[in-house]
């Protein structure tokens, strides 16, 4: 019976464990969704600045004479927008290729910790299987060995009773 609740405790360990590295591979994947979303609303918000930052420039180069040198400049900065946003593009994406593999980790921990945890009460119900034979078969050792005492104070009574009739 000792051997049997070692096992049980190793299975609950490893269940531990694997319940420990889904909560770990969760907390990572929540943190994956919020910097996905930091990075799309940052991208946003850069769009909307640059659009902005671009309009004030042409209405700038509209609302005056200008040199080519100063249409130059402008054409620079919108490019340096672009940029910009194309770099921070390029951060949401890497983010969103960081969320899916970390929501691929998490579900392979969620697989792994299911898995585990159907070995336990696999191992539970065993255990438990085995204890109700081992109870049965102590009952049933016990019933023979109240049989055996009952008969020998049966034929001692029977001796008893032999001796009493021959005397």
């Amino acid at each position: 019976m000792k051997m049997l609740r070692d096992l049980l405790a190793i299975k609950r360990f490893r269940e531990g464990q694997a319940q420990a590295v889904m909560r770990e591979r969760r907390q990572a994947w929540l943190e994956a969704q919020q910097e996905r979303m930091d990075a799309e609303a940052l991208l946003a918000r850069l769009l909307a600045e640059g659009v902005l930052a671009e309009q004030q420039l042409y209405a700038d180069l509209c609302a005056r004479m200008v040199r080519l040198r100063e249409i130059e400049q402008v054409h620079q900065a919108v490019a340096a927008l672009r940029q910009r946003e194309q770099r921070q593009q390029d951060a949401l994406d890497a983010a969103q290729r960081a969320l899916e593999e970390a929501q691929q980790r998490f579900d392979q921990a969620r697989v792994l910790h299911k898995e585990a945890a159907r070995q336990t009460s696999k191992f539970i119900d065993l255990a438990s299987s085995f204890a109700s034979v081992e109870a049965l078969e102590s009952e049933r050792r016990e019933d023979l060995e109240m049989e055996e005492a009952a008969s020998v104070v049966r034929e001692r009574e029977d001796w008893n009773t032999a001796d009493g009739d021959a005397g």
